[in-house]
């Protein structure tokens, strides 16, 4: 086999995260309903990094992660770097537990990436409550943390069916983890 192929798959899942992210941008954007809210929506770009940093963290460096999270930050007119520092932080988290929840069911996945969307509204309500800052309804943030944790299910399998990002297989001599 090439040894060439790897890496150019590599690179090519990693353009592929970032094409994902922009593709949810767009649909963000869009301005489809005008009338203010009353709950809001799946933030699939957490529940995307979770997915790819568990399944195949090689394809989500660091780097790219605050690039993505910090344009999402620019464009939907967040604080810039709050949200982007605070899924950083929380997938680093799930980076180094990673290797240890290889073998553990989806279920306790599910529930430790649970529990990292809900610290992230925490850290960003609790930084923007030190600063002053006027904040989202609380109902907004839990309805978002809520069908977050909802729809992390179904990015983890359209991540595998569509583009095959799944854990590779014990022994399989694929190499996961590494930062080129």
């Amino acid at each position: 086999m090439d040894s060439a192929a790897p890496l150019t798959r590599l690179w090519l899942m990693r353009a592929a995260y970032f094409g994902l992210v922009l593709v949810i941008l767009f649909f963000h954007l869009l301005p489809l309903d005008t009338v203010p809210r009353r709950i809001a929506p799946p933030d699939l770009f957490e529940a995307l990094t979770f997915a790819w940093v568990l399944r195949r963290p090689d394809y989500v460096p660091p780097l790219s992660i605050a690039a993505a999270m910090l344009l999402a930050d620019l464009l939907l007119q967040r604080p810039p770097g709050l949200t982007a520092l605070a899924v950083l932080l929380g997938a680093e988290f799930l980076r180094a537990r990673g290797p240890g929840m290889r073998d553990t069911g989806f279920l306790f996945e599910w529930l430790v990436v649970a529990l990292v969307m809900l610290a992230i509204p925490v850290l960003t309500r609790v930084v923007m409550g030190l600063s002053l800052t006027v904040q989202s309804p609380l109902s907004l943030v839990l309805s978002r943390a809520g069908f977050t944790i909802l729809a992390y299910p179904l990015v983890v399998a359209a991540s595998q069916a569509l583009l095959g990002v799944r854990r590779p297989a014990p022994g399989s001599g694929e190499q996961v983890g590494l930062r080129a």
